[in-house]
């Protein structure tokens, strides 16, 4: 009998938690890590020899895309391969419905560890403007069911009042579900002043706080002076939030414009006013036939950006209903976020996500381990932000670390290009050499879902959001 079922043979292991940082195997039974050490017995095992790669805990990305509950043209299934294809092994649909989501998964799933949100859109996801507490209460309640873990509120496009908005935080911390935040209500808007308005809406409350980089663009101060703003504001709700940012340049948004021609939410309006484009159908038009604006379209089974004219017929032919997207993430900003810490040594934003799925920005790992190559983090820096701390925010206690006994979910990296070449869950390939080599998936649920999980016929897991550190000494 075999001491272990794979061995990943002479990488350098990276693991935050036993702070391991050396050239080593890794030894895997029965999908769990059984031993990380020198010269591991491979007789019987499947042998993968990884020399000359980093070897860190699989990439859990906490801000994903792969369902919608409004969206026109695009099937966002697309970004469960995607999204593997990437290196990520565990992710958090931030922008879904879970019927769509478990459709998706069986249709065209990667292998992945995943959990959903229902995003709450008016008259679509819960049928009311500014909902009330008993209206959420029920939305909240059947979204568990469904198999979601929780909600999240999409201020840059469907804001809510700062009374309704502190309500449905309120809601949901009742209910130890998770909550989600992209920024912005209807007296904000999706930048710096939307993240001031926080801490006042959030009262004592907990919160996931979605891109930080989203609220520091320059919009209404320089993009270096929000993005000091914004580590004081985060500073000022420390234990009550958890955060992340991405490292791409582009966005992703919607070009979609009303009866009179106008930009309808305030995400795209900020994207052309960055540049001086009337926020209109005419400066729309104009921003994509320049370069600067970018429609997505399926190609070949993945989602590409297209631009010039070709975008413009894209928006048109959609009735302007198109997702788009805009360079409008400085780097400075991004890496700033990335890489500072607070007077106590921790890191200003909790982790480094993606944004990304169905969204062409799965770039998390290969530009975190640019910062490495550039000396602005360590290797196991970046574990801890790409890994460890995700592991932690989520309540996956038995992920982001190789201690024995954790899941073999895996990541192997490149260090010269800082592109993840393979990925295993629970020791099981689902990525190599950059392309999708799985199918299915695990749908993480909490209690109240995992009936719809059992009835959908994917394989699932149970989780408990007190363990995450969303709701760490909640009570």
């Amino acid at each position: 009998m075999a001491s272990f079922d794979v061995v990943l043979k002479g990488g350098h292991v990276l693991d935050p938690v036993n702070g391991t940082d050396r050239v080593a195997d890794v030894g895997i039974r029965l999908g769990k890590i059984d031993e990380v050490g020198d010269g591991l017995d491979t007789s019987g095992a499947r042998v993968l020899d990884v020399g000359g790669r980093y070897v860190m805990p699989g990439h859990i990305d906490t801000h994903a895309h792969v369902s919608a509950v409004s969206d026109r043209g695009i099937d966002r299934a697309i970004g469960f391969k995607m999204l593997a294809e990437s290196g990520t092994t565990t992710a958090l649909d931030l922008n879904g419905e879970p019927h769509a989501f478990a459709d998706g998964m069986k249709r065209r799933g990667s292998g992945m560890n995943f959990a959903t949100l229902l995003s709450l859109v008016p008259f679509e996801s819960v049928p009311e403007d500014d909902p009330r507490p008993r209206v959420v209460r029920k939305t909240l309640d059947q979204a568990l069911a469904d198999g979601a873990i929780g909600m999240k509120m999409i201020g840059g496009y469907h804001p809510f009042t700062p009374e309704a908005t502190a309500g449905i935080i309120e809601v949901a911390n009742a209910r130890s579900a998770w909550i989600a935040y992209h920024i912005g209500s209807k007296e904000t808007g999706s930048q710096i002043e939307g993240l001031r308005e926080v801490p006042s809406i959030l009262g004592r409350g907990r919160l996931h706080v979605a891109h930080v980089n989203s609220y520091t663009r320059g919009v209404i101060n320089r993009a270096e002076d929000e993005v000091r703003e914004a580590f004081e504001i985060l500073s000022s709700m420390k234990g009550q939030i958890v955060s992340e940012a991405y490292l791409a340049q582009i966005n992703g948004t919607n070009g979609l414009c009303d009866e009179e021609g106008n930009v309808v939410a305030n995400v795209p309006r900020n994207c052309l006013q960055l540049r001086g484009y009337p926020r209109n159908e005419i400066g729309m038009r104009q921003a994509l036939l320049d370069g600067y604006g970018f429609a997505h379209v399926e190609r070949e089974g993945r989602i590409e950006l297209a631009t010039g004219e070709e975008a413009v017929a894209i928006w048109e032919a959609a009735g302007t209903n198109v997702s788009l997207s805009f360079p409008v993430n400085p780097a400075s900003s991004a890496y700033t976020l990335t890489t500072e810490k607070d007077e106590d040594g921790e890191f200003y934003v909790d982790a480094v996500s993606t944004d990304g799925g169905s969204l062409p920005r799965n770039v998390a790992i290969e530009r975190t381990f640019a910062l490495v190559a550039f000396g602005a983090l360590t290797a196991l820096e970046a574990a801890h932000k790409l890994s460890w701390m995700p592991s932690q925010m989520l309540g996956l206690l038995n992920k982001g670390h190789f201690s024995e006994g954790a899941d073999a979910d895996v990541t192997m990296v490149d260090p010269g290009s800082g592109r993840a070449t393979m990925s295993l869950v629970a020791g099981e390939t689902i990525m190599q050499d950059g392309r999708s080599v799985a199918d299915g998936g695990t749908w993480l649920v909490t209690s109240e879902g995992e009936a719809a999980a059992q009835a959908s016929g994917l394989k699932h897991e149970v989780i408990d959001l007190s363990k995450s550190r969303l709701y760490e000494g909640w009570s």
